[in-house]
């Protein structure tokens, strides 16, 4: 049997080796606790507090800013809403999206800020060459078009059908006149059956008057073969 000499102690084995986290847990709830009333007692600067939160999430990939939202409670404290910045839909950016989900890539969007904005088609997109029937294919981007049309009452929308410089040899139009002016009122007719409102509506044709780049090349006359669709603010008109 070991015998232990006087006055020496052994403290059993594993007891006592982690009993200092129990004081550093303490501590650093202690330390927790102060900053929290630090807090509760500061004032927010909320032009700082916005600039700092700003940079923080442009450094992290995100470049839309933050909005910082103060409203003001009972006890006059203010409670400061981090959204982020949403922008208002418009018709242009609705027919941006539109162009988007149907894969018009030869389509634009002139944003006309609240007049309105101006929709281009390439004239191959919705007519075959020398045709004046629509494609099938762009039904979906017309009742899509025509559905948020029917949102914005104040809006008048104008169709125009444009083409290149080059004459018609044979068929049964005589001029680029006829083609473009039956290709606008084509689309027309589509959208009165569709059930917007004929005073919303008009139709013109533009021939070749009219080009968005000179006639030099094949590139080119093919840009300016298209059709238009111009939302405009309506002047003096209340809500259809």
């Amino acid at each position: 049997m070991e015998k232990r000499g006087r006055g020496h102690f052994s403290e059993p084995e594993g007891e006592g080796e982690n009993e200092w986290l129990a004081t550093f847990a303490d501590l650093m709830t202690l330390l927790l606790c102060f900053f929290v009333l630090l807090f509760s007692v500061s004032n927010i600067d909320n032009k700082k507090f916005r600039s700092i939160m700003n940079e923080v999430r442009i450094s992290f990939g995100n470049i839309v800013p933050m909005t910082v939202i103060e409203e003001k409670e009972d006890k006059g404290d203010a409670v400061i809403n981090l959204l982020p910045k949403q922008k208002p839909k418009t018709v242009a950016s609705e027919l941006e999206q539109i162009i988007n989900d149907e894969k018009m890539s030869s389509s634009t969007v002139v944003d006309m800020g609240a007049d309105g904005a101006l929709l281009r088609v390439g004239g191959k997109v919705m007519f075959e060459s020398g045709s004046a029937e629509i494609n099938p294919k762009v039904y979906s981007a017309l009742d899509k078009i025509i559905s948020m049309a029917l949102k914005y009452h104040e809006f008048h929308l104008d169709i125009k059908g444009h083409t290149d410089n080059m004459p018609i040899s044979a068929g049964k139009f005589l001029s680029n006149w006829e083609l473009s002016a039956l290709r606008a009122t084509t689309v027309l007719r589509y959208m009165l059956k569709r059930g917007m409102g004929a005073d919303r509506l008009t139709a013109t044709g533009y021939a070749d008057t009219q080009p968005l780049v000179p006639n030099l090349t094949s590139e080119n006359r093919a840009r300016n073969r298209r059709v238009e669709f111009l939302f405009k603010k309506r002047v003096g008109k209340g809500d259809d």
